[in-house]
């Protein structure tokens, strides 16, 4: 009914004299150029003097984008039901999206979905991707239009104001938090609370056992190459790597925490940016990734039941859209393998084997990873020492580089090989008893 009298009072108000449609009610035509009369008052008056000539042009158009938008509404405002209040934000919500007819120049303004995106990037925090904010941004629309149809409008027309958008996403986000913290039932992230606690008591034993730091001593081999290294690694994410030849240290690559950098031998210390960084930094994570993985919000579900005839697989999601998928021995709980893929990324796959026990901690001393279904390279480990008692300037880049890593290692070298000589027979000048 609302949809063919608006048509008609659209079309009286364009021709005056036309013929009248099958079924015309006069006064059901009067009280509709009722409301259009007052509708095009409001607007007059919301209007500067130079534009207020058009106001009856802008509410056949406000009525026409009204019985589009929403039916419900036009119907409302047809049977002289729709308040004053109502009707002006409605009306102040058109003019904003139609400036053409107060002469005003249309506001730039970023599409909704990224504004609010933006909005929620301090509720939500740096460990979320810009993808999962974007689609709290979805839920956030949906929730809104379902609270308040007219803010909604107000959004999606760029009217809003950053503080009463900002105040709606903190009650989002806060509503968000509380659904979040409610006990999980989904079956798959249940089942996998319990092999996760057996993977970490069976492999690095009780929390206050574990330790703070770690150096391991091996070889990798790669294409036909094969090289010597030893690292050192603290607690929670500095990493140094020393690279050997013949018995000496020819490379350093590390990591403190914040910045990269490497040396070479003979050569000073120097930063290190772009994707080799990235390389040393995603090395240096300390603790396995199922470790504290509730705290960090990590989600982590167990595919197939317990008992199955081949290993238990727990697929692992971080916060930052990071894939894993763990296989455990379903007997030990040793780690067979661990497949990662970053988002965007192929997965890579990690297989361990040779699981020995030092300390507390059961560690695979063979790593061997693959690449699309092929052996890249292999990591033999061949000594392991816990908490060596690292401080966090060995991680550092050197600040003196007249006498670094480097010279102190060769001058050890020089004292080696020195002591190694055999001592003269009937000794001689100089000679030390």
């Amino acid at each position: 009914m609302a949809a063919v009298a608006a048509a008609v009072l659209l079309g009286a108000a364009a021709t005056p004299g036309s013929a009248q449609a099958p079924g015309y009610d006069p006064a059901s035509s009067a009280r509709l150029q009722g409301q259009v009369q007052r509708l095009a008052a409001i607007i007059r008056g919301k209007l500067p003097e130079s534009r207020a000539s058009g106001a009856d042009g802008a509410a056949r158009q406000f009525l026409q984008r009204l019985q589009d938008a929403s039916p419900l509404a036009a119907e409302k405002l047809l049977g002289n039901q729709m308040d004053d209040e109502e009707l002006n934000s409605r009306v102040d919500v058109f003019l904003r999206e139609h400036p053409e007819w107060s002469g005003a120049a249309a506001a730039p303004s970023e599409p909704p979905r990224v504004r609010v995106a933006h909005a929620l990037r301090d509720e939500l925090g740096d460990g979320v991707s810009e993808a999962q904010r974007l689609e709290a941004a979805d839920r956030f629309l949906s929730h809104l239009q379902a609270l308040s149809g007219q803010a909604h409008d107000s959004l999606i027309a760029g009217t809003m104001a950053d503080e009463e958008l900002a105040s709606r996403v903190k009650v989002f986000a806060a509503d968000e938090r509380a659904q979040a913290s409610v006990k999980v039932t989904d079956p798959e992230v249940e089942a996998a609370a319990p092999v996760v606690e057996a993977f970490l008591n069976a492999n690095f034993g009780h929390v206050n056992e574990r330790p703070d730091s770690i150096c391991y001593r091996g070889s990798i081999e790669e294409k036909g190459k094969k090289r010597d290294f030893i690292i050192f690694k603290k607690r929670p994410s500095k990493i140094r790597i020393h690279v050997i030849e013949g018995g000496e240290v020819v490379g350093v690559i590390a990591y403190d925490g914040t910045s990269v950098w490497r040396q070479s031998r003979g050569q000073p210390a120097i930063p290190v940016v772009g994707s080799d960084a990235d390389a040393v930094i995603q090395s240096s994570r300390f603790d396995h990734p199922l470790v504290d993985y509730q705290e960090r919000g990590t989600e982590v579900r167990l595919k197939g039941p317990v008992g199955g005839p081949g290993p238990l697989t727990l697929r692992i999601r971080e916060r930052d859209g990071t894939e894993m998928e763990s296989l455990l021995d379903p007997k030990t709980y040793r780690e067979l393998a661990l497949r990662t893929r970053r988002e965007g990324d192929v997965w890579a796959e990690t297989r361990y084997s040779d699981h020995r026990r030092v300390g507390p901690l059961y560690l695979p001393f063979v790593q061997e990873e693959w690449h699309d279904g092929a052996l890249r390279s292999s990591t033999r480990i061949s000594e392991v020492s816990l908490s060596p008692g690292l401080v966090d300037r060995f991680f550092t880049l050197p600040s003196e580089t007249s006498f670094g890593f480097m010279e102190y290692m060769a001058a050890l070298a020089v004292i080696d090989k020195r002591d190694a000589k055999p001592a003269r027979a009937g000794g001689g000048k100089g000679d030390k008893p």
